[in-house]
């Protein structure tokens, strides 16, 4: 006949395997929480840093008009004519206007030839006859 269960005593093998399980389950359970809240703070902080963001472009929109409204040549004689610099703006022929060059520019200067070394032996060496400074004569 079988003995009665509930009289035989526990095992080491089960108790432990026992308590692997629920402590491995623990740590689980609490690595989902804990990723939980750092996603929940790394969302509040995106937020915040887009909420700072739209307001840094609007201010830098709000800066920019306000520039481009003080550098306006109808601005800029007002306030010439309000300090009284008897500042004119200057005549057509008196502007002298230069133009950047573009990429055919580049590509010229990319095909040219480098410049020619001079070699160690042809340099010219500046020597210093009187080191010490002269009386200039008035």
């Amino acid at each position: 006949m079988k003995r009665n269960r509930k009289r035989e005593p526990l095992r080491f093998g089960t108790v432990t395997k026992s308590l692997f399980v629920c402590v491995c389950v623990a740590i689980s359970g609490l690595g989902y929480v804990w990723q939980k809240n750092a996603i929940y703070r790394l969302g509040d902080e995106i937020k915040k840093r887009e909420a700072l963001l739209s307001s840094a472009q609007k201010r830098n929109l709000m800066l920019a008009a306000q520039l481009a409204h003080l550098e306006s040549p109808a601005e800029l004689e007002t306030k010439c004519q309000g300090y009284n610099l008897s500042l004119v703006a200057p005549k057509e022929s008196q502007v002298v206007r230069l133009y950047e060059p573009g990429p055919e520019w580049d590509v010229q200067m990319a095909n040219a030839p480098l410049p020619a070394r001079i070699p160690a032996q042809q340099q010219v060496r500046l020597q210093v006859r009187n080191p010490q400074p002269r009386a200039i004569a008035q």
